[in-house]
């Protein structure tokens, strides 16, 4: 094969996984605007066990496809299991608010104000894993933690103490990102999404007798198609990062925006006001070079 044929191989397999990134994101948001949805009726806990029922089955399943009961004892078996477990209930914590977020604030304004979480997990990383993180990042850092200011608003008539609630879920999703760099040197990819399932399912059925409501029929479909969205978007992430580089899909992330604006739009008649649209666009804006940053060091 010649060179300019493998290159052309490496743009196409990288379009695709593109493409994945982008259909995962849609995913996302659809299961964001279900839970939306049934987040007015049912508890918060029994969203999370049901959405957290269908991620395991599907980790469990994808294990048992690939080696059978072998493949299952081997993701299933951690070099660090306290730091597997204290990471994945981290995760517990910030699906709580992200699900908490959604029930009370639109859409596309939860996923403006999450969106600084990369740059949240540049400055943790410079003060927690005392990565080197130059001047020109940290610069993109406070640019975003600006744009989420001019999101918020605080002191301002329009400050909406609810945003908060994101803001701490975006925290709470960057610790969670360290946590898994750091897991990583421990255990694959595929054992921590394991745990990712499992533990929190088994944290939430403690809970299950304390908060339930029988669904009916309608409920069930809403609760089992929010997971089933969510499992979809986990999917399609996995095989994009197989066709393509985290470098090159991570801008694409973003797009989660735009479908969470359009599924707002259309299903609950939200639309941000121009504040959150000027803020998520400095947000994003210094995520992408936070991204640039980081690929041009590496």
């Amino acid at each position: 094969m010649s060179t300019q044929e493998s290159q052309a191989s490496v743009l196409d397999t990288t379009r695709q996984g593109i493409v994945l990134a982008i259909i995962a994101m849609a995913a996302f948001s659809s299961g964001d605007a279900v839970v939306k949805h049934v987040a007015q009726t049912y508890p918060l806990p029994q969203l999370l066990w049901v959405r957290y029922i269908i991620l395991s089955v599907f980790v469990i399943g994808m294990a048992l496809y690939r080696a059978g009961p072998e493949g299952l004892k081997r993701v299933a078996r951690s070099n660090n299991l306290p730091l597997q477990v204290f990471r994945s209930v981290f995760l517990l914590g910030e699906a709580f608010l992200f699900t908490l977020s959604f029930k009370l604030l639109p859409i596309a304004d939860v996923h403006a104000i999450v969106a600084v979480a990369p740059i949240v997990v540049t400055a943790l990383s410079a003060l927690w894993l005392k990565e080197q993180v130059g001047i020109r990042r940290w610069s993109a850092v406070l640019v975003g933690f600006a744009g989420v200011m001019i999101i918020l608003r605080p002191g301002f008539e329009g400050f909406n103490e609810l945003f908060l609630l994101p803001l701490l879920a975006a925290s709470a999703f960057a610790v969670y990102q360290i946590l898994l760099r750091i897991s990583s040197r421990y255990d694959d990819g595929e054992t921590s999404q394991f745990y990712t399932g499992v533990v929190p399912l088994i944290c939430v059925t403690f809970m299950i007798p304390f908060f339930w409501v029988t669904p009916d029929l309608y409920g069930w479909l809403a609760l089992i198609a929010g997971g089933i969205f969510i499992s979809l978007g986990h999917f399609f992430l996995i095989f994009a990062f197989q066709y393509a580089t985290p470098s090159a899909i991570q801008p694409f992330n973003y797009t989660l925006l735009v479908w969470a604006t359009l599924f707002g739009w259309l299903f609950y008649d939200e639309f941000p006001d121009q504040w959150t649209i000027v803020g998520a666009l400095v947000v994003v804006s210094s995520g992408l070079y936070t991204l640039y940053r980081e690929r041009k060091r590496s």
